[in-house]
């Protein structure tokens, strides 16, 4: 499995426990991004932990997204499923400068191709707040579509084959 991927803007590459910082841990407490994610962290340690555990799982790759050197969100398949070919999908952009610049739909298509390859992946699923529009919108574009709607949340798939 690649440990690293390029795109046009972006090098993603697997988190290791040193890229546990205060900017990373400061994301936790941003208004946006605490509506939206399920995991919060309050110290570098936490932080540094919850990387080890990702890299050890054998259903989990845990990507972070660069510019430049610089750290500004993660993109996680958890689980991935090899006989059934699916692989759960999250994304945090957690810096809030690159929020709505196109940043998730360059990284998904990266990473959903580079699962598709190496893995045989066939299908992203991922879960996604009704209220967070402009992220419903942006995997519509890629490909995604609603399969299941539950309240606040809504589950959406995407066919790669």
């Amino acid at each position: 499995m690649n440990t690293s991927i390029s795109t046009n803007r972006f090098t993603l590459r697997l988190l290791n426990d040193t890229d546990a910082s205060e900017c990373y841990l400061s994301w936790f407490e941003d208004k946006m991004s605490k509506q939206y994610i399920a995991y919060s962290s309050s110290s570098i340690s936490s932080l540094k932990d919850y990387i080890n555990s990702k890299n050890t799982a054998s259903d989990c790759i845990l990507w972070g997204i660069f510019f430049k050197g610089e750290h500004i969100g993660n993109i996680k398949y958890e689980p991935i499923n090899l006989q059934s070919g699916q692989a759960t999908m999250g994304i945090l952009i957690g810096e809030p400068t690159w929020r709505g610049k196109g940043v998730a739909a360059e990284v998904i298509a990266a990473t959903a191709n580079c699962l598709k390859e190496q893995l045989s992946i066939s299908e992203i699923i991922l879960g996604v707040d009704a209220n967070n529009i402009p992220a419903i919108k942006s995997y519509e574009k890629l490909g995604f579509r609603t399969f299941d709607n539950k309240g606040q949340g809504i589950y959406m798939r995407w066919s790669l084959s």
